[in-house]
């Protein structure tokens, strides 16, 4: 059985994608990785295929009706919503990865848990992860359970198989979705529509941190998300009462795009000759955890854009 990563991206995260690449062939030398262009503007990330060995995602059928399902939720394309075309990829079993990320271990432990799901999210069912997946509104409107919508994922990190999500169901399941999205919270993008198919799929669905709690294994490593402190980073990992913590990966949703004072700041910054981030394009200047994300930035100088 195929078994893969995918990740989604263009040229104006290049760092970000330098990072994460850098630090998922640390831990993951030779699962197979395929990219899905965010847009057309990949060819600064093509150029770093060999050197990580990844694919390029080439449907242009699934990428071009992810496009037109993102216009039912927006005035534009966006290219978030091509994620939806992983279940339509050439792996069996995948996992999906936002590139605004670090990979601290190897992945494929998640692949086990897909003999008893069909959906394995890192996050869910936190109070705190709600309000970026729904509007309280969504309650009063009484078209999903409170089950469901407390499961409220973080997509950033989704293990699944092919085809557990088919275009002929999503589109079937399309106009109850807008329907619901004066309810959804669109400014992060396709996660409200995901987690919508996902939770009335029919299909098992869980996160790892749910395995976590109800395993009590702390085998079994998740995300931590770089806007919660309390960790340590040595040597390119995080540490927490001088062990090792169980992060799967540190994501820094919401954390890392550069704020009004920095678009002022970076451009100022970029002409100092002694700092080796110079070359690094927009990144908030207060990124939580930045010595983290920058260890793997360089880890090898050789990728400086």
């Amino acid at each position: 059985m195929s078994k893969g990563i995918y990740f989604l991206a263009n040229n104006q995260v290049l760092d970000l994608v330098i990072a994460f690449l850098n630090s998922f062939r640390r831990f993951n030398p030779d699962i197979p990785l395929c990219l899905i262009p965010f847009d057309d503007n990949v060819d600064q990330i093509r150029s770093l295929r060999s050197k990580y060995q990844f694919s390029i995602f080439r449907d242009s059928s699934a990428l071009g009706a992810c496009d037109e399902i993102s216009l039912r939720f927006h005035n534009n394309a966006m290219g978030h919503y091509r994620k939806l075309a992983c279940w339509k990829g050439e792996f069996e079993e995948f996992i999906y990865i936002d590139v605004d990320t670090v990979v601290l271990a190897n992945v494929s432990f998640a692949f086990r848990f897909l003999s008893e799901f069909d959906f394995v999210t890192s996050h869910s069912n936190l109070p705190e992860l709600l309000e970026w997946v729904w509007k309280p509104s969504i309650f009063s409107a009484r078209q999903l359970s409170d089950a469901q919508i407390q499961f409220s994922a973080n997509t950033g990190f989704v293990c699944s198989k092919r085809g557990a999500l088919e275009f002929a169901e999503i589109n079937e399941k399309l106009q109850s979705a807008v329907d619901l999205s004066p309810h959804m919270q669109l400014s992060c993008k396709e996660q409200p529509f995901l987690n919508y198919l996902i939770v009335t799929s029919g299909r098992p669905y869980t996160s790892l941190l749910r395995l976590a709690h109800t395993k009590g294994s702390r085998r079994i490593f998740f995300e931590h998300w770089a806007g919660t402190k309390g960790l340590e980073v040595v040597d390119g990992q995080m540490m927490e009462n001088g062990k090792q913590a169980p992060v799967l990966l540190v994501h820094w949703a919401g954390e890392w795009q550069p704020r009004t004072i920095d678009r002022f700041i970076l451009p100022l910054r970029k002409l100092l000759p002694f700092r080796k981030n110079n070359s690094v394009r927009a990144l908030r200047l207060s990124m939580p955890y930045r010595e983290l994300w920058e260890y793997y930035r360089f880890l090898d100088d050789t990728n400086n854009a």
